[in-house]
């Protein structure tokens, strides 16, 4: 795929990007983060409910993204 975008403003060059980047990362967060806490008494749960509850704020279903 090709596409092409033209801004004058650098930050929004940056987020362009970087999108693939932020959204492998996403993933690999809400996926599989909680592994590395679930045998540990750290309580990841009200964590991962933060997580969740921002995903569904901003519209994002990481699933879609990354396949």
């Amino acid at each position: 795929m090709k596409a092409i975008f033209e801004s004058n403003d650098p930050q929004e060059i940056k987020r362009l990007v970087k999108a693939d980047d932020m959204a492998d990362f996403i993933f690999e967060l809400v996926n599989n983060g909680w592994r590395e806490f679930k045998d540990t008494d750290y309580d990841y749960e009200r964590a991962w409910s933060k997580i969740h509850e921002l995903l569904e704020e901003y519209n994002i279903d990481i699933d879609s993204l990354v396949e």
